[in-house]
């Protein structure tokens, strides 16, 4: 065996450009002759000439080659020899046969057991040609590889933190499952997946960036956590999932939850200095597991979410008698996440008519929700779940822009003055992008911006009043009215009354419930009227049913009255206007 690299006296990067042959062949004057007749033409080349199978091996192993040119036989190799050598090493390099006697029947021959090519010696413009072509098509291959290993990172692994992804996760776990079912593994194991607790006022407060390197410091610190023969993942968002193996027991499985959780523990750097979090996490151990990997995440996240419900910060192994809510609750969350996509949602509305008139002067929009299996479905059986996944904001903007519609053909229609109450959940009221939600949806309607009114609870009100005040003197710039909903259940302090720019309050049902048969609830809802009217607030009460509460109720000047009495909520052509008071 003789090396010679043949090179020209040039940098290392002209020497990287070089295509690079390795010579199968038992003459070395031949190999001289290659790298001389090539060089005449133009192309310079570096080399190594091998004649026996090991070495030609053991080039293959240390080197990358552009081509490998093999004689047709030498005396204790050939070029078929060869071929198998090259295709037992696993890479991809043309190989050519060069030969002085090699028949055109032989050539094709060796061409259909994988050879690129068959060059005669001494055709040196051939040669040059075939060498110029393998390598162009070598480059086309490297960066089709390059684009099927890109595209399988990509669908296999998170774009931000390049941990696996969900597909990538599951695959994982499903390949441990079949080593198990053969009896090939280990047989004990856990899943744990770990949900960073009301992750969404972190985006909303610090920013979507913050929030991302927030995500991104987390994954490295479970990453130094998670065992070598564990499995890591981002499932999505702020969700990851852990596979862990050799977990016996459900001590085990805690022990392991609470180690992780470590991750957690430690102060995140913020904007706005240290931020502490906490999480939640549910556990399934895989001896009481179901048979297919997604089954097994789908109970982890079953536990999950009653640790969610709980109230977060806390572990939850699954339970094979896990309630059937539970099943329904998260089968749920599934179908909503498409429900806005596939136009499931419904508006219904319930008339609020004047005190002394009990006309029509406006309704509450109320959002419904068309199921494919369950049927309507009333918002308490979905806006909870809405509100803890974020998806509440897109529908709520969608409520907005629908309410303002029809509140707009009313008017058209000739129902004068005609008022549009939409409820604003305490997550959609957080997030920043509200005042450009209702900016949209009156200019698209044409709805006039006076007779839009927007009902927040006292909760969302008061869990930050600096922000509640700026976003309501932004909302009212725009010429909407603000009501309270629910009042008189929470805080109803006087001082926010009078330093939030409202002009509404909605009297809770519950009180108007009692306010017939009951002295203290009739005196509380006379007490608030009084503070609303000296404010110069206008007051509705909801939940209105009886003529005794309507009487009492007039008499004690309440503005606006709403409840089942009046109709209960209705699709627009089904929606009453005019006198709506039934016999007393």
């Amino acid at each position: 065996m003789t090396d010679s690299m043949g090179l020209l006296p040039d940098t290392r990067a002209r020497e990287r450009q070089a295509p690079r042959l390795l010579i199968v062949d038992d003459c070395e004057d031949d190999a001289l002759l290659v790298e001389a007749e090539l060089a005449r033409r133009g192309m310079r080349v570096s080399w190594r000439r091998v004649d026996e199978p090991v070495d030609m091996a053991a080039a293959l192993a240390a080197d990358e080659w552009d081509l490998v040119l093999c004689d047709q036989a030498m005396p204790a190799f050939d070029c078929r020899r060869a071929l198998q050598v090259l295709q037992r090493s696993g890479k991809d390099v043309p190989f050519v046969v060069h030969s002085g006697s090699m028949s055109a029947g032989e050539g094709v021959g060796v061409m259909y057991e994988g050879a690129r090519d068959y060059v005669p010696k001494g055709d040196f413009a051939r040669l040059l040609a075939v060498i110029e072509r393998e390598r162009q098509a070598l480059s086309d291959r490297s960066a089709v590889r390059h684009a099927v290993r890109r595209i399988r990172e990509l669908s296999l692994f998170d774009h931000g933190s390049m941990l696996p992804n969900k597909v990538n996760f599951l695959a994982r776990v499903a390949d441990w499952m079949a080593c198990r079912r053969r009896g090939a593994g280990r047989a004990a194991a856990a899943m744990f997946v770990i949900d960073v607790d009301q992750f969404m006022r972190v985006n909303l407060g610090y920013g979507y960036g913050a929030g991302s390197e927030i995500l991104l410091e987390l994954g490295r610190r479970l990453a130094a956590i998670v065992p070598a023969q564990g499995v890591l993942a981002r499932l999505e968002g702020d969700l990851f999932g852990v596979f862990v193996p050799g977990v016996v027991d459900e001590g085990q499985a805690e022990f392991t939850a609470r180690w992780l959780l470590r991750a957690v523990d430690r102060p995140f750097a913020s904007p706005r200095g240290a931020l502490r979090l906490t999480a939640s996490v549910g556990i399934v151990l895989f001896d009481d597991a179901a048979d297919q990997a997604a089954d097994v995440l789908t109970q982890a996240e079953l536990a999950l979410a009653e640790c969610k419900r709980a109230g977060g910060n806390q572990l939850r192994i699954h339970a094979a008698g896990m309630s059937r809510s539970s099943l329904e609750a998260f089968a749920l969350e599934l179908d909503l996440r498409a429900a806005l996509e596939r136009e499931e949602f419904r508006l219904h509305y319930q008339p609020i008519v004047g005190a002394s008139s009990c006309h029509a002067r406006g309704a509450e929009a109320l959002l419904r929700w068309q199921h494919p299996e369950h049927g309507l479905l009333e918002p308490d059986r979905f806006v909870p779940i809405a509100d803890r996944t974020g998806l509440i904001v897109d529908i709520g903007g969608w409520v907005l822009a629908q309410a303002c519609l029809q509140g707009a053909r009313w008017r058209k229609e000739g129902v004068e003055g005609f008022e549009m109450s939409v409820n604003v959940s305490a997550v959609q009221f957080a997030r920043p992008g509200l005042l450009a939600q209702v900016e949209c949806a009156l200019a698209q309607s044409g709805f006039p911006p006076s007779a839009l009114i927007l009902e927040i609870t006292e909760s969302s009100l008061m869990s930050d009043t600096g922000h509640a005040e700026q976003c309501l003197r932004a909302l009212k710039t725009l010429g909407v009215r603000i009501a309270i909903d629910d009042f008189g259940t929470g805080y109803s302090s006087l001082a926010y009354l009078r330093r939030l720019p409202i002009d509404v309050i909605k009297i809770d049902r519950e009180l108007i419930g009692e306010v017939d048969r009951d002295n203290d609830a009739e005196a509380i809802v006379r007490a608030a009227l009084a503070m609303a009217h000296s404010l110069r607030l206008k007051v509705v009460a909801e939940g209105v049913e009886t003529a005794a509460q309507e009487i009492l109720l007039q008499a004690s000047c309440c503005d606006s009255l709403q409840g089942f009495r009046y109709g209960r909520p209705a699709v627009p052509a089904a929606f009453r206007f005019g006198s709506l008071t039934p016999d007393r």
